[in-house]
């Protein structure tokens, strides 16, 4: 058996043998590993005392008027208008958050307004006798490829 200590992808095997989620085979098979592995066996030795301590660690019972006192409080919240529970969270500080995130948003939003503002005038307006002009040198360019290219085929001699 390889150590699952040592192995990072087999650390769930002492964690689920700690929570009692292996079954009797595996149990068995860890528990010989632990009998010749010291690092299994004091991760054994201090889950051991963990589990144990929450066992025997007891939680302090609620008192008697618990209940009325929680329902006293919702009947509280409950009464109160929406504005002075806003009143509340505005003197409390919780709206302290917000500013880093405005001004954040605020720098986006400006940053894409002034990068696109403009965003009309950046297209080039082209009139027609450009265009025209534009498709003449087109066409006089493949001229001068065609020429060129029945120039070299009448260089070569024919075979």
């Amino acid at each position: 058996m390889t150590c699952p200590y040592r192995n990072e992808d087999r650390i769930d095997v002492l964690l689920d043998y700690s929570a009692g989620r292996l079954d009797a085979a595996r149990v068995n098979l860890l528990e010989r590993h632990m009998m010749e592995c010291s690092q299994c066996a004091e991760f054994r030795a201090g889950q051991q005392q963990v589990w144990q301590a929450m066992d025997e660690y007891l939680a302090p019972l609620p008192s008697a008027d618990f209940n009325r006192g929680v329902w006293r409080k919702i009947d509280a919240a409950a009464a109160d208008p929406w504005y002075r529970n806003l009143g509340r969270v505005v003197r409390d500080g919780a709206w302290k958050p917000v500013f880093p995130m405005a001004a954040a948003v605020l720098l986006v939003a400006a940053g894409f307004v002034f990068d696109h503002r403009n965003a009309s005038s950046a297209v080039p307006t082209v009139t027609v006798a450009e265009a025209n002009q534009v498709q003449n040198t087109l066409e006089d360019l493949q001229l001068l490829q065609n020429l060129d290219a029945s120039e070299a085929e009448v260089a070569e001699p024919i075979l």
